[in-house]
């Protein structure tokens, strides 16, 4: 099998429907509904580097137990924590009580592979062409 129909099986294996655009397989080739170009340039990660140089890192705050975190919403925070000797990335609701923002049971703790894996789905554009085709707006 030639490296241009190998990669257009990739493609089309990756897609999920007809009519979803801008997928990208594991080299990162881009390609829309019905074009036959697979070697055009990956313009969604040059968009996502570009962006990510100009957007500025944000300082996180620190919790009560020296913790640092991101408030995500009023009842929503990301939590970067160690655990047992293993750092966490945590995603979870909090609630208040007395005056004070505790975490509550609803939330999730990804390991460091865990965490890369949705890092890795977020930079290649695979979320948001989910999101988009579910028709929602990013």
């Amino acid at each position: 099998m030639s490296e241009v129909a190998e990669k257009k099986r990739k493609i089309a294996a990756v897609k999920s429907e007809e009519g979803v655009q801008d997928v990208k397989s594991e080299e990162g080739i881009k390609t829309d509904e019905g074009d036959d170009n697979a070697n055009d340039t990956d313009a969604g990660a040059n968009a996502s580097a570009s962006a990510s140089a100009s957007a500025s890192i944000q300082e996180p705050e620190k919790n009560d137990s020296g913790e640092s975190f991101f408030e995500l919403s009023s009842k929503k925070r990301l939590t970067v924590r160690k655990w047992s000797g293993k750092v966490l990335v945590d995603v979870r609701e909090f609630y208040e009580k007395g005056g004070k923002q505790l975490p509550g049971k609803k939330g999730i703790s990804l390991t460091l592979d865990q965490y890369k894996a949705v890092k890795e789905l977020v930079n290649s554009g695979s979320i948001d062409a989910l999101i988009k085709k579910e028709g929602g707006d990013i």
